[in-house]
């Protein structure tokens, strides 16, 4: 059977609570709102982000090309003294070199180092073409009208690359402006759990869910839990929530994460992923499957306070306020 982790978080609090919720919705007006706010949020902050990586990409693109262009535009104008070709020949045979030992690491690497290594021998592929590009460029008759073009073009994709980068900037300050109140300016943020997004399934656990949202620290990925409660310290089945996020982003991702954020109105948490916890969110999934089996469930505390707080209360036949 896959458990939610939202059922877990009623099964924690009370299961006879957790049974009554399959009858009785209860619609948290506020919190609903509250939420939809931050999913608006935090989805605009990432459509930014990615189309500042789209920018920079082409920053990237625009400003390699037009130093290629203009090196090249030298060459054909014939101001290249010849000692330079084999200089160029030398560098293109470093660059090939340094492919093969990226090629050869990487075959070697674990998995989640494999792809780092995949990149450096890209680079370094395009390293070596680029080079023997110009190696051929010096071997051309000098053209100084094809020189002057390649110069002006040069000229232009510098001024590109300048406005996309200006374009850039301003787009990372507005994202600045926002992003700083859900997650560290440094990260970036991997998944939204709107209503259209794909919930997340662990078939390791058997468990599903959509937390608030991911975002990615360096390689570690932490699922964020917003609450529009107050408290001074976490609260018991909003960890046992945020664990069961941790356990899908494991199967998921296929690594670990440290910690989890549960954020209140007035304070935020970094709960560490640990045994403790996981052992007591299989444990809660266990009693919630013998219960579905029985075809019922039981109130399992004396606490009247849970009683007085609990939203479900006026349906509870085992209510001690």
């Amino acid at each position: 059977m896959f458990a939610s982790a939202g059922d877990l978080e009623k099964y924690a609090y009370c299961p006879l609570s957790w049974w009554l919720s399959k009858k009785h919705k209860v619609v948290y007006k506020e919190g609903v709102k509250k939420h939809k706010e931050i999913q608006r949020e935090l989805k605009e902050i990432q459509k930014k982000e990615s189309r500042i990586k789209f920018y920079e990409k082409h920053i990237l693109f625009f400003a390699t090309a037009s130093t290629i262009l203009a090196i090249a535009g030298l060459a054909l104008l014939g101001s290249v003294e010849n000692v330079l070709k084999y200089f160029f020949v030398t560098v293109a045979l470093f660059w090939l070199l340094n492919s093969a030992f990226f090629l050869y690491r990487g075959s070697k690497a674990p998995p989640i180092l494999k792809i780092r290594y995949e990149k450096l021998l890209l680079v370094s592929s395009m390293g070596a073409l680029i080079v023997a590009f110009f190696v051929i460029l010096f071997s051309i008759a000098p053209n100084k009208e094809i020189s002057k073009f390649v110069e002006i073009l040069s000229l232009l994709w510098v001024i590109i690359a300048s406005l996309i980068f200006y374009r850039s900037l301003y787009l990372a300050e507005k994202i600045v402006e926002k992003k700083i109140k859900y997650a560290p300016l440094e990260s970036e943020i991997e998944y939204v759990g709107t209503d259209a997004a794909e919930e997340i399934i662990s078939e390791k656990y058997e468990l599903r869910g959509k937390p608030d949202y991911i975002i990615r620290v360096g390689d570690d990925y932490i699922p964020v839990e917003e609450k529009t409660t107050e408290r001074n310290a976490p609260h018991l089945p909003h960890v046992i929530q945020l664990t069961a996020y941790c356990m899908l982003i494991e199967d998921k991702y296929g690594k670990s994460p440290p910690y989890g954020i549960i954020r209140y109105k007035n304070v935020q948490f970094k709960v560490p992923y640990e045994l403790r916890w996981k052992e007591m969110v299989l444990e809660l999934k266990k009693k919630m499957e013998e219960d579905l089996k029985r075809g019922e469930a039981h109130r399992n505390h004396y606490n009247i306070k849970k009683c007085k707080n609990c939203v479900r209360k006026e349906f509870c036949p085992e209510r001690l306020a």
